[in-house]
């Protein structure tokens, strides 16, 4: 066999080789989620006192939860799993941004918020905690977002009288909903990153 002869089928070789992977990475690439809903226009404030609402996070892939800071039960997880996924994503070099709404706006002003994401090592390049108008909060969680929120602060109730959403919401660009996931689920949350990727 000569030279040229080998040359030429090994190129074949690879040829077909690197139109297997291509076939195969095609079979395996996902499908971004689609989308359910489309949020409304909203403004709120974040930990820096800072207006944050639809227009600035409109270009961005994020993801959205609901807690406040005096809760003594389920938030504290919530923001466990929110600062996991976003050391997830800061080592996968993901451009993908966490967004946390707090119920409690009347405890929970800016620097409240600001103290709370220092305790909690929440990275300050990543996360949004926003407080402001309840009733704007009210209306993005059960109008915009479809989950529900209910209550006012009261310390003699349990969960302080406060009723809220406990998913994981991503949110794609042009405010788009894109899903739903339990924050009290490992494989929820591994699909929420899986779902993620696509969209960015």
């Amino acid at each position: 066999m000569t030279a040229s002869v080998r040359v030429v089928r090994l190129g074949r070789r690879q040829l077909l080789g690197g139109l297997a992977c291509a076939l195969v990475w095609g079979c395996e690439k996902k499908e971004p989620p689609k989308a359910l809903y489309t949020l409304p226009s909203f403004v709120l404030e974040n930990q820096n006192s800072k207006p944050t609402g639809s227009e600035q996070l409109s270009d961005t892939v994020w993801i959205a939860a609901f807690f406040f800071t005096r809760c003594p039960t389920i938030c504290p997880r919530i923001t466990a799993r929110m600062l996991s996924l976003a050391q997830t994503a800061a080592e996968q070099q993901l451009d993908l941004q966490f967004v946390m709404f707090s119920v409690d706006p009347e405890n929970d002003t800016p620097a409240v918020l600001s103290k709370y994401a220092a305790d909690k090592q929440l990275p300050a390049e990543r996360f949004q905690l926003l407080t402001g108008d309840l009733e704007v909060i009210k209306k993005t969680s059960v109008q915009g977002f479809k989950v529900a929120l209910e209550g006012k602060p009261d310390e003699s109730k349990e969960h302080l009288g406060l009723l809220h959403g406990t998913h994981l919401i991503l949110v794609g660009k042009a405010l788009s909903i894109r899903g739903y996931y339990r924050s009290s689920d490992d494989t929820e949350m591994s699909k929420l990153m899986a779902d993620a990727k696509t969209l960015l």
